[in-house]
């Protein structure tokens, strides 16, 4: 049972009439969210620095994405505000407040790297911090594009303090990236210099507050900066130790995805269950679960769902083991990642699909989850961009992906051969930066990492005891991600591929009802679409608007 099974059934996390409540009165309510979360867990320091198992759980609570910008919050608050902080809180008695503060969340912690013009490209930042003669620091923002995005630095009651990425300048000489601790505002307004302008909400998301932060001449005491004044060695590797959070985040990131599957199954399910309709030949009603165009995508969900699970604890597990170097545990995030969020984002959709007009609405809860979803993806390591750097890395050896425990079974057959054939096509191109070999490596790098996490996800799978059924129809599921492969290589033409999908389904079907509790997650859903019950009731208390007649009965 999770830690917040309580604490969702309160009227805090129940109001069915927050989707209709201004823009700033939701992100309140958002930040009262993540603070009543916060009290449940009661974090430490050390939870976070060593990733301890109720660490781990706190990612896992699926409450994190009942309200998408809960965890958003949550995440920057504790991975990247605080992780960052505590590691540099060794000898730093002066941190010692601000930790506890954001611990408890009395403020807001907040982590700006990216600017508008530096993404993926953050090792490219512009805002600079100028070492004065006493020690201090000017932070500046050179030019519009150089304004921090898109972290929510706005005042909303709250106050907020920030690690502020910038480019640390010594006697005008470049020092590379620094992380900078930058008091924002207390909870009214920004203070002296700071600027921040709102931006608008991102488009079926739960409204966070993202914001475009400037900095004109700000000044900062010797104190706000994070590690030392020395010109580093190597400033590409220096700036990653700096941003090393980033690597745990990406894969906490992965939990997110898997808390908003659980809900997903769990609610296109429940609704095919309960949704009937008249057989055309003989008009006896039947459930829409009983068509094969609805209980293959749901028991395909079930299924991946499950055994993403169980791939997440083994990639926690080794994650944490300190035996795997800080370069390989960066590979297992991208690899679980990667593959988890591909998968989720196309089941989102499909079971919207599959629940028709309702599917639409913000109460079943679909539409709004996969739209915080795609935000989840792009945070913390987007998901291309991840698997673009490490596809390559996989090419030249520099990193090397876990060793196969079944190598002859289909999905590590699969494995080696993709990252065989694009060592093949690395190999014969004499420019590998050119723009014709970057046409053929790099559309494919994101599928060698979900090949890598297919094969690393079905032995997690067998390893934690998932039902060999469901890990069948998860195998069978994914033919169809490259099925001329599978034609070519296991002998499996294309219609086979189909009816191995279908019988490994229909010999689930008849227990579809029964891996609902399996997810773990009928607590977290509220989408009244799950019974008749919570329809009638959801609708009972919609607006009316009758007739004049009527008015007066």
């Amino acid at each position: 049972m999770q830690k917040t099974s309580s604490l969702v059934q309160s009227p805090l996390f129940q109001d069915s009439g927050i989707e209709g409540l201004p823009f700033l009165e939701r992100v309140k309510i958002s930040y009262a969210r993540a603070k009543a979360v916060a009290n449940v867990y009661n974090l430490t320091v050390s939870d976070i620095l060593h990733l301890s198992r109720r660490y781990w759980e706190f990612h896992n609570d699926p409450i994190l994405i009942m309200d998408g910008s809960v965890g958003t919050l949550l995440t920057i608050q504790y991975n990247l505000c605080l992780g960052t902080l505590a590691h540099f809180a060794e000898n730093r008695p002066d941190l010692q407040r601000i930790i506890s503060e954001v611990l408890n969340f009395d403020i807001s912690g907040q982590y700006c790297l990216t600017e508008v013009n530096h993404g993926l490209d953050a090792i490219n930042i512009e805002t600079t911090a100028t070492l004065q003669s006493n020690g201090e620091f000017i932070l500046h923002t050179p030019h519009s594009g150089a304004a921090k995005y898109m972290p929510p630095t706005a005042p909303f009651g709250i106050p907020c303090v920030a690690i502020i990425f910038a480019r640390l300048m010594v006697a005008e000489e470049d020092h590379g990236i620094r992380g900078f601790v930058v008091m924002l505002h207390h909870g009214v307004s920004m203070l002296p210099g700071i600027t921040c302008k709102l931006l608008p909400p991102r488009g079926g998301s739960r409204p966070v507050g993202h914001s475009l932060t400037y900095f004109n001449r700000v000044y900062l005491p010797s104190g706000a900066l994070l590690g030392d004044l020395e010109r580093p060695k190597d400033v590409r590797e220096c700036f990653f130790q700096n941003i090393h959070r980033v690597i745990t985040g990406t894969l906490s990131m992965g939990t997110l995805a898997l808390s908003a599957l659980r809900i997903a199954c769990y609610i296109g399910t429940s609704y095919s269950l309960e949704r009937q309709v008249l057989n055309g030949s003989n008009g006896v009603p039947r459930p829409i679960s009983s068509f094969s165009t609805q209980y293959i995508p749901l028991l395909t969900s079930i299924a991946q769902t499950i055994v993403f699970r169980a791939f997440g604890e083994d990639m926690y597990e080794q994650f944490v083991n300190r035996d795997v170097s800080i370069a390989q545990k960066h590979l297992l995030a991208a690899v679980f990642k990667t593959t988890v969020f591909r998968h989720t984002l196309d089941i989102l959709v499909d079971i919207g699909d599959r629940c028709g007009a309702q599917g639409l609405f913000e109460i079943n809860q679909l539409s709004v989850i996969h739209a915080d979803i795609r935000g989840a993806a792009i945070a913390e390591g987007d998901i291309l961009g991840i698997s673009i750097r490490f596809a390559i890395d996989i090419l030249r050896n520099r990193v090397r992906v876990p060793e196969a425990a079944y190598p002859d079974d289909l999905l590590a057959r699969h494995e080696h051969s993709i990252i065989q054939e694009l060592k093949e096509v690395w190999r014969s191109t004499s420019n590998q930066r050119n723009t014709h070999s970057e046409g053929l490596l790099l559309p494919h790098c994101r599928g060698v990492l979900e090949a890598v996490g297919h094969r690393c996800a079905y032995e997690a799978a067998i390893a934690k005891g998932v039902p060999r059924p469901l890990i069948n129809l998860f195998v069978a599921s994914l033919f169809q991600l490259d099925p001329a492969w599978y034609s070519e290589n296991a002998e499996l033409s294309r219609w086979r591929q189909k009816n191995l999908l279908l019988e490994r389904a229909t010999e689930l079907y008849p227990d579809l009802a029964q891996l609902l509790p399996l997810l773990e997650i009928e607590s977290y859903v509220t989408a009244p679409i799950v019974s008749k019950n919570r329809w009638n009731k959801y609708v009972s208390n919609l607006p009316s608007y009758p007739t004049e007649q009527l008015a007066k009965l």
